[in-house]
């Protein structure tokens, strides 16, 4: 399985105001916000591992989800006559493991905490 990185590309100063974006250029979103997985209490609760992760950590997910729509739209309003494709995922499963060859459970201390300092 080959990753591919959503990163979104900068915008110049004239494409935020020609977007009529009040964003100052280093303020600039990094990733599209749809892309956020949020997991709250009853969703760890399936999946505990989860309360073992902190900000930085770095895991691999695994999902299957169902295409819940597909839609394609042609505006005038920039004046570009922009086409705008939208595919809509609903995460139905989902498994989420630490980015390491092995697993927490099976770490001694100094294994677990280079681990978890590793990025």
């Amino acid at each position: 399985m080959k990753l591919i990185d959503m990163m979104l590309p900068k915008k110049s100063k004239e494409e935020l105001q020609k977007e009529n974006i009040p964003m100052d250029i280093g303020k600039q979103d990094k990733w599209p916000y749809g892309l956020q997985l949020r997991f709250e209490t009853e969703q760890i609760e399936k999946i505990p591992l989860l309360k073992d992760y902190k900000v930085g950590d770095r895991v691999i997910i695994m999902a299957e989800a169902s295409v819940i729509e597909v839609r394609m739209s042609e505006t005038q309003a920039t004046g570009d006559n922009k086409v705008q494709h939208i595919v809509a995922l609903q995460v139905e499963q989902i498994a989420c493991e630490p980015k390491v060859k092995k697993v927490p459970e099976k770490m001694n201390p100094k294994e677990y905490r280079s681990m978890r300092e590793d990025k």
